[in-house]
C-alpha cells in the first residue's frame, strides 16, 4: 500500500467500500464457523490488518491537512475518517472557486475600485476556510457553494455563461448585483471582465 493517500471524497468511498467488504467477509466467515465448516482465518486476519493500516495512514495525514481546524485533525474511527475526507472535497472545491475569483480583473479602469472590493471579500472567505476554526469553515463553504451564493454566481457568469438558463442568468445578476454592485455585475456581463 502507498505510503501517502489522496484525501477527497473518493478517498472516504473507497474506504468505506473496504470496510463494507471487510464486514461483509467477517459474517460469511461467522456463518461457516457457526456451521462447524472449516475456515482460513489468516485471510480474514490479512484483511482486517490491510483495513487498520489504511486508516491509521489516511488518520495520520489529516493530521496535518490545511483544510482541516485544529479540532478536526485528530481522527482515528472509520466514519470520523470518511467525514474529514468529504469536508476536504467540498473545501478544496470552495478554495479553487474562490482562487479563481481572485483573478478576475475589469479592463475599465473606472470597474477597478469596484474589484478590489470584490477581491477582498474573496480573499476574507478564502481566510475563514483555510484558518477559521471548524463552523467556520464549514459556513465560507456554504457561503461559497450555495445555491444562492453570490460568489457562485459570480464564477457561474465569468466561467460558464452560455451553460446557464435564462432563469439562472436573471438570478446570478441579481445575485452578482446585491453583493458585487452595479459596476461588477456590469462588467462581466458586457464582458469587460475576465
Amino acid at each position: 500500500m502507498l505510503d501517502s493517500v489522496d484525501l477527497n471524497p473518493q478517498t472516504a468511498e473507497t474506504l468505506q467500500q473496504k470496510i463494507k467488504s471487510l464486514a461483509s467477509l467477517m459474517a460469511r466467515t461467522a456463518e461457516s464457523l457457526s456451521q462447524g465448516e472449516p475456515v482460513e482465518l489468516q485471510h480474514l486476519a490479512d484483511e482486517i490488518a490491510l483495513i487498520q493500516d489504511h486508516v491509521q495512514k489516511v488518520s495520520r495525514q489529516l493530521q496535518e491537512h490545511p483544510l482541516l481546524a485544529e479540532q478536526e485533525r485528530y481522527v482515528t474511527r472509520s466514519g470520523e475518517i470518511i467525514d474529514a475526507c468529504r469536508e476536504i472535497g467540498e473545501r478544496q472545491q470552495a478554495v479553487d472557486l474562490l482562487r479563481r475569483l481572485q483573478l478576475v480583473k475589469s479592463f475599465s479602469p473606472g470597474d477597478q475600485e469596484a474589484f478590489r472590493q470584490m477581491v477582498d471579500q474573496v480573499s476574507n472567505l478564502v481566510q475563514r476556510l483555510t484558518s477559521g476554526n471548524t463552523e467556520e469553515r464549514r459556513q465560507a463553504v456554504r457561503s461559497t457553494m450555495g445555491e444562492s451564493s453570490a460568489f457562485r454566481a459570480l464564477y457561474e457568469l465569468i466561467s460558464r455563461p452560455e451553460d446557464l438558463s435564462d432563469d439562472r442568468w436573471l438570478e446570478t445578476q441579481r445575485l452578482v448585483t446585491e453583493a458585487f454592485g452595479r459596476d461588477v455585475a456590469m462588467a462581466v456581463l458586457r464582458g469587460r471582465a475576465r
